[in-house]
């Protein structure tokens, strides 16, 4: 930490090919945010659909306890995935005004959206692979128990 802290005070210059790297990033950045706000859009329709449908469509076999449990899943799975996405598209416009403009400022706000959406993704994979074990252990369980 203190390497970096001794450098702060000197200026960090983006080059032709900086400019052309960073904007290049910025665009698949876009284009990936666009499909994961389509995503995320899919999963809210699903969520209120499925919900909806397996609450109605209830039967013997599917309690509307578990249409609407699956369709809260989905609406939460989708705030979840919204977070990330939404720090990509903000790293992708700041970095398009900072390379337009040649703004430090804009440069330095991006860095910091893409900065969230690695941490947010980084501490997403750490859960969720918290998670697999447990959810593995838990269906043998099940399996075990239902041929008792």
């Amino acid at each position: 930490m203190e390497e970096i802290n001794s450098k702060a005070n000197k200026a960090v210059e983006f080059n032709h090919e900086s400019l052309r790297h960073l904007e290049e990033a910025r665009k698949w950045a876009m284009f990936l945010a666009i499909l994961g706000f389509i995503g995320v859009g899919i999963l809210v329709l699903v969520a209120l659909f499925s919900g909806t449908a397996l609450a109605i469509i209830g039967d013997d076999f599917i309690s509307p306890a578990i249409g609407i449990g699956i369709g809260i899943l989905y609406l939460l799975i989708a705030v979840l995935y919204f977070f990330p996405i939404y720090y990509l598209f903000n790293f992708s416009s700041k970095a398009k005004q900072a390379v337009k403009e040649s703004d430090s400022k804009s440069l330095t706000e991006s860095m910091h959206f893409l900065k969230s959406h690695y941490k947010f993704t980084g501490i997403m994979i750490i859960v969720m692979l918290a998670l697999y074990p447990i959810i593995i252990l838990l269906l043998v369980l099940g399996g075990v128990m239902s041929n008792l």
